[in-house]
Parts: structure tokens; sequence; C-alpha cells
């Protein structure tokens, strides 16, 4: 099963939270005149009754789907009865509306374009929402108003989100089960009616006491927990490192491009690779020169992946300091008036920041030393995509210059940047462990009581499964390699003890790929200069 959508809360409720079977299932009466907005006690003024929960104790990572779903419903007396998925024609719908409601004290609106009378639902926690979140709208085949269709495979309410459910199928009676993502602070959902008396008296819950018939509702939940999976594959990139891999959300799928062999002088690739539930190569009619290290990064203002700079594994090798852009299609060469210098930021060191809709980049590595390091920046620039122009930003305090790894925090919406080394060589480097954030304006550095050990070439990304930044691997000396996986929860890092881990390897490349839910892996040194193509998943495995 795929898990499309994301929990925005951590990893700390994951670990800490109170134990459940791994299934949980109920069977559930739910009347006609149940009026989901008087879930949690809220008095909403309609003459509906409460509506029927099912409470369990809070966690993160867990699913419900409804195996089960009959009987028939009314609006009113006389009408003819429908099912759990209500119904696109007939006389509640002719005599009355689709339901358009507004914000509804601590709940969301709820608005059908082209149905009514469809089995709802809210998640709450114990107590009501501070305040109401946005409001969800679902068609079945009127898509004029945009929305959802009914037919989605996956949906992620929020707390106090009243949403559609109908019969967990995305056909009537027939179809691919629908899993619904629970909120982790979770401990109740509420399944009712949503009803509305005829205009104008149609914006607000009401006209309940009239409706008839039931649905007997089956309600299960699964939990999963996080995890390393090594997919089998028929085709894969070589073998290599220090590939440039973002998440092209235009074409939804994982962009790899180029990498390069371990030692230098060595070969160096020019090839486009995607990930979408597999590894295909694509053949672009334009790329960027074969380079590794180069920084890759999704700018959806242009709906469109930016590579900038990077290095050839030759002799006596110069960085680039080039910026293209992927369409999904091919590679195009731009020509800003202004660029940051010539370097190799790694694949890492380029992050998109939403809160100021440019691509962040900090530091990397000029001119090589000859050992394997080099020059270390400590600048940042900001790329602006409509512009198409590269802006130096003048922090008033900045992380040292070196080389290493940034990545946007969703949930706590800023850049952080955790690690690296001052481009020493294999002589000389010097490694770092201090954690730094962006907040578009300046860095600022965290004193988080617990870090990982100092590092650099490590894999860093925001997996928005467990909300939280993710670190695997780096090395703290070539060629010895790191195997171990760290979270940060926008204060601490927290080492995560997992059943299953990667081999130990620097150099890889990462990212959070939402159609499985988790982090995509790529290749990566191995302890000992060898090499690898592996692949791994850190997604979401059902708890036995």
């Amino acid at each position: 099963m795929r898990i499309t959508n994301t929990f925005l809360t951590g990893i700390a409720a994951l670990l800490g939270a109170v134990s459940l079977p791994a299934q949980n299932q109920v069977n559930l009466t739910v009347d006609a005149t149940m009026d989901v907005y008087r879930a949690g006690g809220y008095n909403d003024g309609s003459n509906g009754i409460a509506p029927v929960v099912f409470s369990f104790p809070a966690r993160a990572w867990r699913t419900m789907t409804i195996p089960a779903a009959g009987g028939a419903w009314t609006c009113q007396t006389g009408f003819a009865e429908y099912g759990p998925d209500g119904q696109t024609s007939g006389a509640c719908l002719t005599q009355g509306t689709p339901t358009n409601f507004n914000t509804i004290g601590p709940f969301s609106g709820y608005h059908l374009t082209d149905f009514l009378g469809a089995l709802a639902g809210v998640f709450l926690e114990d107590a009501l929402p501070v305040s109401a979140p946005p409001a969800l709208r679902f068609y079945v085949s009127d898509n004029s108003a945009g929305g959802i269709q009914t037919n989605f495979l996956t949906l992620r309410p929020e707390i106090g989100q009243v949403f559609f459910i109908g019969d967990g199928l995305t056909g009537t009676g027939t179809g691919q089960t629908q899993t619904f993502l629970v909120p982790p602070r979770a401990t109740h959902l509420y399944l009712g009616y949503v009803d509305n008396c005829m205009p104008p008296n149609n914006t607000t819950p009401g006209c309940y006491s009239d409706n008839v018939g039931s649905l007997n509702v089956t309600v299960r939940l699964k939990n999963y927990a996080p995890d390393w999976v090594a997919p089998t594959l028929s085709s894969a990139p070589s073998a290599r490192i220090a590939t440039a891999m973002a998440y092209d959300a235009a074409t939804f799928s994982t962009v790899l491009f180029g990498g390069n062999s371990a030692f230098n002088p060595g070969q160096t690739y020019a090839d486009t690779w995607i990930w979408r539930d597999g590894w295909t190569q694509l053949f672009p009619a334009t790329s960027p020169p074969a380079r590794g290290d180069a920084g890759l990064a999704y700018d959806p203002t242009m709906e469109k992946a930016v590579l900038f700079g990077g290095i050839a594994n030759t002799s006596n090798p110069l960085p680039f300091g080039d910026t293209w852009t992927w369409n999904g299609a091919t590679w195009d060469q731009l020509s800003p008036p202004v660029s940051p210098p010539p370097r190799s930021p790694s694949t890492f060191g380029m992050v998109y920041d939403p809160a100021t809709e440019n691509v962040v980049l900090f530091g990397g590595i000029g001119m090589p030393n000859g050992d394997y390091g080099g020059t270390p920046f400590g600048d940042t620039w900001a790329w602006n995509g409509r512009t198409k122009t590269w802006t130096q930003m003048f922090p008033s305090s900045s992380p040292s210059p070196r080389q290493t790894t940034l990545a946007y925090d969703a949930l706590h919406h800023n850049v952080v940047l955790f690690g690296g080394d001052n481009g020493g060589g294999d002589c000389c480097r010097i490694y770092y462990t201090d954690t730094w954030t962006w907040d578009g304006v300046n860095w600022t550095q965290q004193f988080p009581a617990t870090s990982p050990s100092a590092r650099t070439r490590q894999t860093m990304a925001y997996d928005a499964t467990l909300g939280r930044v993710v670190v695997f691997g780096g090395t703290s000396g070539p060629p010895n390699a790191l195997n171990d996986t760290w979270a940060w929860d926008g204060t601490t890092w927290q080492q995560l003890t997992l059943p299953n881990q990667p081999s130990a390897r620097y150099v890889s490349s990462m990212d959070f790929d939402p159609l499985n839910g988790g982090l995509v892996l790529f290749g990566g040194e191995l302890s000992g200069d060898i090499v690898t193509n592996e692949t791994w998943l850190f997604v979401p495995v059902p708890v036995p």
C-alpha cells in the first residue's frame, strides 16, 4: 500500500506512544439523525443528535479503513433511501442543495459539489480545536469548483476537519479500499450525517429530525512504524557517489543526475534517471556536462528542478558555475546576470524555502586542493525562479565556510543545516556537528541537547511522513563510514533504533518521495572505498 499524503507531527509521538495492537477494529451504528458537527459535545444549534464515537490512544503512523459499510438512510420519510456514498440525484438533492458550509464553531466547513447524504467523519483530540482548519470540497464527477474526487485512494484529514468517508471504496460498492491517515494527536473518530434545510436556511447544519435509516459501519485502525527497506529492482543507475537528486512534483518522480566514481581521476556521469517505484533512464535532448556534487532542488514557482555547479572527476578539474533547469523532459541552461562563484555544493547544499519562495544555497567547495578537498565557501545565495536570478544574501551571522547539508523543515518553517567539513582534504579535514537554522534573513545556531557525531557527506532530507528532518550516515574520516539514522524535531536530535539499516556509507543521495510516503536513498561509498548503486527506502512498515 502506498501512503501518498503526510503526517506533520513526529517521531516523539511515535516512539513514546501508548501501545496498541497492530489492528483495532470496531462495528458502529450511525443513525441518520446524528449530526457530525455535534462531535466532542459541541452544540451547533441543529436538531440533530451527537454522532457515534470511536476512541483510541493517540499514536503517530496510523491508518483507518472501512472494511464494511451497509444499511441505508435518507433525508426525509417517504424519500428514496441511499447508502453510505450518498446520492447524486433524487428528491433529497433536487429539493435541497449540496452541502456548502463554511466554518462551524471549532470545525471546518464542508463543501459538496454534486452529491449529498454521504457518511462523514471528523477526528478530534480530547479537547475541541482552538481554531477551525480549512474546509475540504468533494465531488463525484463535476470538478468545476475543484476539490477532491470521491474516488481518492488516500486522504489525510486534519484534527477538526470534516471529511467524506462514504463506503470506504473508490467506487460505490466496488473498487479499491480507501485509506485515511489518522492525525497523530487524534484520540476520537466521530461518524455522522451532514444535513441542511432548504434555502435560504442551507448554510448551517439543520433538518435532522425527519431523517430516517441508519448505517452499519466497520472501522479498522492499523499501525505502522518506520524502517529501512531494500526494494527488488529490475534496473538502476550504475554504482556512483555524489549524484544530484530531488523530487520533481510536476512529474511525480524523483530525478537523479550525474555523479562520480570514488577516486580522482575517474568516471563522471551525465545521465538522467527518474525514480517512480523503480528506476527509469531518460534520454533528454540536452543535458549539463558530466559532473558530480551539483546542487539540485525543485522550485515550484517554475515547476522545474534547478541545478547549479558541481565538479567533474577528471585530472585538475575546475568546478562549474552554471545554472540549469529540468522540466521533466529535458535540461535547459539559463544565463542569469549574476551567479554564485563556481563550486560543488553537493545535492544537499541547495533546498527550496517555501517561506521566501526561493531556493537557498549555502557554502560548498570551490577550487580543489588535490587531496579530496578544496576551498570552502561560507556564503548564502537565493535563487528566484520567477525572475530567474541569483541574489547573494548578507546575514548578520552564518555557519563557518564548509560543504554541508540543508533541508527544509516544513513543520517548523525553516531551513536546517547540519555538520559538514571545512574542505581540508584527507590530511587536514575538520568535521562539524553543529546545527543551524535559516529564517530567510539570518542563520541562527541551535544548541540541541543531543546531536549526531561530527561528520561530513551525510544524507539529509525532510521526511514529511515523520514530520522530521532525517540524517543518515556520513563519515568522520574516510574510508570509514557511518550508518546511524537521526531525526531533528525542531529542538534536538534523536537517534532512531530501527530493525533494519543500510550498511555504512557516505556521499549518497536522498530525498522524500510522496508516492511511497518515505525517503529514497541511492548509491554512495561504503567503508573500504567500495561504491554502491543500492537503493533503500525509509518508509512506513506495518506493525506485525
